[in-house]
C-alpha cells in the first residue's frame, strides 16, 4: 500500500491539530485530580468568569471553597492551576523561579506594548542586567528631587475648591500626578503642568495610560489565544496592516494608545540623546537625575559582563521593531525600558492612592487620625513639610499604607508558565478528587499557573477571622503567630502585594514613599468626603485594579474636598 502526499500532508496537519487534545489527555491525571469550580462552558470553561471585570466574587468563591490550590477550567480544557498556598507560591517565585517562567502569551503582550522592556523579557542575562542596572533609578533620593511635583498637585486642587467643597474625578488626578513624577524622574520630560483645567492640561501619554489597563481586560480573550499564534505570521508590517482593517473597536484602541506610549518616549529619547551628544546642559527638566541619565551613567561605570552594549545605549538595535503593532521605527532598548517603568508605576501607585483616599473618605475617623499625626509632626518640624525619614516613620500613616495594600492589592494576580514537568510541595495538603491527601502536586509543563495576591492577602488562617476586614488598628500592634509561621514569601511585610523573588517588583521602596508624600500633602491641606455618586463606584478587577461608575467606560472615582481650615 503507497501513501500519497497528499495523504501525507493531510495526515500530518491532521496530527498537528490533534496536538493539544492528545496533550490535555495525558495531563488528565496529573490536573483533573485538583478540585476546582464546576465548568461553565464545554467551550470555554470558567474563563470568562475568572477574567470578568466584576468577577470579585467568582475569585472569592474559589479562594472560599478550595483554599490555596484550585484547578479552574478554560477554554477546550485548557486548564489553569490556581494558587495562593504560602509554600507553593515560594517554590514559584523564589526557590524553583527559573523553571516557572512568565508566560510566552504576557511575554508577547509585553513585546506589543513595551519592546524589550523589564515586562517582556524572561529571566535570563537580560533581565538580570536591566534590573541590576535599573536598581539606582528608585534611591529616593530622585523622589526628594522632584517633591515640588507634589506641591502643584496641592495648589492645582486647592484652586478647585477655593471657594468651597467641591467633587472632583480622584483618579484622574492621581494619575496625572503619577504620569509626571515619572515623567519626570523617569524621562527628564514633564508631560504635564497639572492646572486646575484637566481638559487642557492632560497629554495623550497621560490619557493613555488611563485607558490601556480597560482594554487589556476587553482584549484578554484574544491576547491568551489568538496573539501567539498571530504574532508568527508574516512580517510586523503585515500584521499592522491586518491589525488596522480588522473591524475591532477595542483592538483599534488598544493600537492607537500603543502608538503614543511608543512614540512619546521614542522622540523624548531622541531629543534628550542629540542634546546629550552636543553638551547641552539643559536637556533635561530633572536636571540629569531622570532614569534615562541615571541608567546611562550607571552602564557606562558597570562591569563589562552587565554591561548592555553601546549600540543599546547610545543608538538603534538594528532589529526589526519588538512592537508589532508599530513597524515604523527598530527597537530601542533605553525607550523600551522607561516607558515599560512608567506604564508599570503609574497603573500600580494611582490604583492604590485611590483606594486609600476612598477608604478615608468612608472612614472619617480613620482619616482624622492620619490628619493628626501628620499635622503633629510637622509641627515638631516648624511647620515644614516632611522629611523623608519623618514621613517613613510615622506609625498610623504606615498602618493605613498597609493595610489598605493588603485587602487591596494593586495588581491581583501573578501568572507563571512551567517550563518542565514539577513536583510542587503544598504548606497545607488538600484532598483530591479521587479522595487522597495530597501533600505536593504533580504539574506538567507548559501549565499556567495563576498566583491569587488577593487570596493569600485575605487569607483568614494566616490573618484571622477578620481578614477581609480593613482595619489599619492590626498593624499597630506585634504580628500573631499565624502570621510569622505562614512564611509567605513577598518582599513586603509578610504580603504578596509586590511580590516576591527575583521578579518582585523593583520600586516597591519608591512606590511608598510617594504614596505617603502624596497623602500628606492632600490630607494636610484637604479633608476628602464620598460623593453622592460614590454608591455607584465599582473596581474592575483586572492585573491592575480601576475604578469606574457602574455602567460607565471610563476610569473615575468621584470624591468630594473640602480645604482643611489651619487650627
Amino acid at each position: 500500500m503507497t501513501i500519497s502526499v497528499a495523504q501525507l500532508v493531510a495526515g500530518t496537519a491532521i496530527a498537528w491539530l490533534l496536538r493539544p487534545i492528545v496533550r490535555f489527555s495525558l495531563e488528565k491525571s496529573l490536573l483533573d485530580n485538583i478540585p476546582g469550580p464546576p465548568s461553565r462552558s464545554v467551550l470555554i470553561g470558567n474563563f470568562l468568569a475568572l477574567f470578568d471585570p466584576q468577577g470579585w466574587d467568582f475569585h472569592a468563591f474559589i479562594a472560599q471553597s478550595y483554599g490555596g490550590v484550585a484547578r479552574i477550567d478554560g477554554p477546550l480544557k485548557y486548564k489553569i492551576l490556581y494558587l495562593s498556598d504560602p509554600l507553593a507560591v515560594y517554590h514559584v517565585l523564589v526557590k524553583d523561579q527559573p523553571i516557572y517562567e512568565r508566560s510566552s502569551t504576557d511575554l508577547i503582550v509585553g513585546r506589543v506594548m513595551f519592546g524589550e522592556g523589564l515586562l517582556s523579557i524572561g529571566s535570563g542575562n537580560q533581565h538580570r542586567k536591566q534590573r541590576k542596572m535599573l536598581n539606582p533609578v528608585f534611591n529616593v533620593v530622585h523622589l526628594r528631587q522632584i517633591a515640588p511635583i507634589f506641591y502643584t498637585l496641592r495648589a492645582a486642587l486647592t484652586s478647585k475648591v477655593i471657594e468651597g467643597p467641591a467633587e472632583l474625578e480622584i483618579m484622574h488626578w492621581m494619575t496625572r500626578c503619577a504620569v509626571e513624577l515619572m515623567g519626570q524622574g523617569g524621562l527628564g520630560y514633564s508631560f504635564d503642568n497639572l492646572t486646575d483645567n484637566p481638559e487642557d492640561a492632560v497629554h495623550p501619554y497621560s490619557s493613555g495610560v488611563r485607558e490601556m489597563q480597560p482594554l487589556i481586560m476587553q482584549l484578554s480573550l484574544a491576547f491568551k489565544f489568538i496573539l501567539p499564534w498571530a504574532s508568527k505570521i508574516g512580517t510586523p508590517r503585515f500584521q499592522r496592516a491586518v491589525i488596522d482593517r480588522v473591524p475591532w473597536t477595542s483592538l483599534h484602541e488598544f493600537r492607537d494608545v500603543v502608538d503614543v506610549m511608543d512614540s512619546t518616549t521614542r522622540e523624548i529619547y531622541q531629543e534628550k540623546k542629540r542634546m546629550l551628544d552636543s553638551e547641552d546642559d539643559g536637556f533635561s527638566k530633572g536636571n540629569g537625575k531622570d532614569v534615562i541619565s541615571i541608567l546611562m551613567e550607571a552602564n557606562s561605570h558597570a562591569e563589562e559582563e552587565d554591561r548592555l552594549s553601546e549600540a543599546e545605549v547610545l543608538g538603534q538595535v538594528p532589529i526589526q521593531s519588538s512592537h508589532f503593532l508599530d513597524f515604523t521605527e527598530p527597537s530601542n532598548i533605553w525607550a523600551d525600558v522607561c516607558s515599560t517603568l512608567i506604564f508599570a508605576a503609574v497603573e500600580t501607585t494611582s490604583s492604590a492612592l485611590a483606594r486609600i483616599l476612598q477608604l478615608l473618605a468612608q472612614n472619617p475617623d480613620i482619616q482624622d487620625r492620619v490628619r493628626t499625626e501628620l499635622v503633629e509632626a510637622q509641627r515638631i518640624n516648624a511647620g515644614e513639610d516632611l522629611p523623608y525619614d519623618t514621613l517613613m516613620q510615622l506609625p498610623f500613616l504606615e498602618a493605613v499604607c498597609r493595610e489598605t495594600l493588603r485587602l487591596y492589592p494593586p495588581s491581583p494576580l501573578i501568572t507563571r508558565t512551567t517550563t518542565v514537568d514539577v513536583v510542587l510541595p503544598l504548606a497545607r495538603p488538600i484532598r483530591g478528587v479521587n479522595g487522597a491527601e495530597l501533600h505536593a502536586l504533580h504539574v506538567p509543563c507548559n501549565t499556567d499557573i495563576m498566583i491569587s495576591i488577593h487570596a493569600a492577602n485575605r487569607d483568614p488562617r494566616v490573618w484571622g477571622a477578620d481578614a477581609a476586614e480593613w482595619k489599619p488598628d492590626r498593624w499597630l500592634a506585634p504580628q500573631p503567630a499565624s502570621v510569622i509561621d505562614a512564611h509567605v514569601p513577598g518582599v513586603y511585610q509578610h504580603l504578596m502585594t509586590f511580590s516576591a523573588g527575583p521578579r518582585a517588583c523593583i520600586g516597591f521602596k519608591f512606590a511608598q514613599l510617594e504614596m505617603k508624600l502624596v497623602l500628606s500633602v492632600l490630607l494636610t491641606a484637604f479633608k476628602v468626603s464620598p460623593s453622592p455618586r460614590n454608591s455607584d463606584v465599582v473596581w474592575d478587577f483586572g492585573f491592575v485594579v480601576s475604578p469606574k461608575t457602574r455602567g460607565g467606560k471610563d476610569t473615575k472615582l468621584p470624591l468630594v474636598l473640602t480645604l482643611v481650615k489651619p487650627t
